[in-house]
């Protein structure tokens, strides 16, 4: 799992009055608000007794454990022990923290290798989101994959003719070119000549003669994004955020922005519950890997180059 980089740990709307476990490379953090409204990480652990953080309460004094009601700032230093006979024996106390930084309705928690704390770059951000024309939502699943199929998954086009047949494509194919670019930290294919899909959801979304530029990208650490335009007014972007919670374990957040002028409001009916059905469909079919990997031994890799 890849360090110095941020993750999303949650959603601004999930992160209310009081704290929220998550899991991020294997490490268990509690995101809460301290009294300023700022969104703060913890080592999910009391250095007291060690129960979970997140089993207690944020007060103006910061977030009180459960158990003895020892309380812990957002720096992670302990502002407060109830049962301390002098009260500064709790200043030289801290758990570990972390850097948080929120952004555009997410909370992201950098995850340093050992050694190192300090964000090296901002993370990333969604494109379109609260442009004039554009819409979007975003859907939130667990996989019981590892991250690394995740992206794998969600960039690969054969896949959506056998497990997304029928809602995402049909059994047409074509043989088309693919343009590669790539830089220091992502790599991206255009796809050239591509023609709509022979399903439902093509016929919607791509009017027919229409010309299609489909670009997918993957970036560091578990980033992908594909984007479909078929003119300036009607063009959609899938961007996913992998947050590994174990090596078989990954929280993604999926934001889709779309733009379908007049129609957006109407297409947003549709589109909401389709894209919702094509993710659980990889979710299953991830979860069968991961599952039947564990049974038949480590990951081997067979590919066709022309």
């Amino acid at each position: 799992m890849l360090r110095d980089h941020w993750y999303i740990a949650c959603r601004s709307p999930q992160l209310g009055s009081g704290p929220v476990a998550r899991t991020v490379l294997g490490e268990p953090l509690v995101i809460f608000r301290g009294k300023d409204g700022k969104a703060a990480a913890l080592i999910d652990r009391c250095a007291h007794r060690n129960l979970a953080l997140s089993r207690g309460k944020v007060t103006d004094d910061g977030l009180r454990c459960a158990y003895h009601g020892w309380t812990w700032g957002s720096d992670g230093h302990c502002t407060n022990i109830p049962s301390a006979c002098d009260p500064s024996a709790c200043q030289a106390i801290r758990v570990k923290s972390y850097p948080v930084k929120e952004q555009q309705g997410f909370i992201w928690v950098w995850m340093a290798r050992e050694g190192k704390s300090e964000p090296t770059h901002d993370p990333s951000h969604f494109p379109w989101l609260g442009e004039p024309g554009w819409r979007y939502f975003v859907m939130e699943r667990v996989f019981e994959a590892n991250a690394f199929h995740c992206v794998e998954n969600f960039l690969d086009v054969p896949h959506t003719a056998h497990v997304h047949r029928g809602l995402f494509r049909g059994e047409e194919s074509k043989e088309i070119e693919i343009e590669v670019t790539s830089g220091e930290d992502w790599i991206e294919a255009e796809f050239l000549g591509e023609e709509r899909m022979d399903s439902w959801i093509g016929k919607l979304l791509v009017p027919d003669g229409s010309s299609i530029r489909h670009v997918d990208r993957f970036q560091l650490p578990y980033v992908t994004r594909v984007d479909y335009r078929m003119s300036e007014t009607r063009q959609y972007v899938v961007m996913s955020q992998c947050t590994p919670e174990a090596e078989d374990r990954t929280r993604v957040f999926t934001y889709l922005g779309f733009r379908f002028e007049p129609f957006g409001g109407l297409i947003r009916l549709i589109f909401q519950p389709f894209a919702g059905a094509i993710l659980n469909q990889d979710v299953e079919v991830l979860r069968q890997q991961t599952e039947d990997l564990k049974r038949t031994g480590a990951l081997q890799i067979l590919g066709l180059l022309s």
